[in-house]
């Protein structure tokens, strides 16, 4: 028996370490990418916020904020904000709105550079395009991963198209991948190829030294954590 595994075992080391090559290259190649920009998730959340109407009801109000909180209840959008018309935060919700300071006023907020950007156009923007180009740079500010979420801003307006407010969402970015269970056979292939890749060698040794009663737990274990290089020493320093 132990005859049939020395002379299976550096087949075998061989074969699961080229697999295991083949399988690090193709699991690189269709490593889900994610959170990248794209068309689906951003259609989501703005079919969501021009569902938002204005009617009778008083924008800072329970009962509006109830309204708006169910409107824009989606798994794509994570947190949401509800602004006055004069720029104070009356209802913020959600993973990115957490630290948001209620009643604080967005047109005093925003970076520099958000702030040098607004001034940079401001001369061909009308106040409502301004005022929502503020909003957007304040709701950016709140969040630490803005790489992972994407934001949209829209003035909110009565029927006779009064403005009142305005309403700003985060949402989740379309994270583009490949069939989860594909990727995960992949990586569950490589694992045990690598397993048997790296135990063939000291499984080999092990077998190879004990027939020269030699110290072959010792070289077994140098070895099993070595690999190659040990591999190499050990068939240098038992071949002479």
């Amino acid at each position: 028996m132990n005859k049939t595994w020395y002379r299976i075992l550096p087949w075998m080391a061989l074969s699961s370490g080229i697999l295991v090559i083949l399988l690090l290259g193709l699991a690189t190649i269709l490593k889900p990418s994610k959170n990248i920009e794209g068309a689906v998730n951003r259609n989501i959340a703005l079919d969501k916020l021009i569902q938002i109407r204005v009617g009778s009801a008083d924008i800072n109000s329970k009962a509006f904020f109830d309204y708006f909180d169910k409107t824009l209840s989606c798994s794509v959008i994570n947190s949401k904000w509800l602004i006055s018309e004069k720029g104070e935060i009356i209802y913020a919700k959600g993973m990115m709105a957490q630290s948001t300071p209620l009643h604080s006023n967005v047109y005093n907020g925003g970076d520099a550079q958000s702030r040098g950007l607004i001034a940079a156009v401001e001369c061909n923007i009308d106040s409502v395009q301004k005022h929502i180009m503020l909003v957007a740079a304040a709701i950016r500010c709140e969040g630490e991963h803005n790489d992972m979420i994407g934001h949209l801003v829209i003035p909110l307006k009565t029927n006779s198209d009064s403005l009142v407010g305005f309403v700003g969402v985060a949402y989740s970015l379309d994270d583009l991948k490949p069939p989860f269970e594909n990727y995960y056979i992949i990586i569950i292939a490589l694992v045990i190829c690598f397993l048997l890749y790296w135990l063939s060698l000291p499984l080999w040794v092990y077998f190879d030294c004990r027939e020269r009663n030699n110290k072959y737990i010792l070289w077994t274990i140098f070895v099993l954590f070595g690999n190659i290089p040990a591999f190499i020493a050990y068939l240098i320093a038992n071949r002479k």
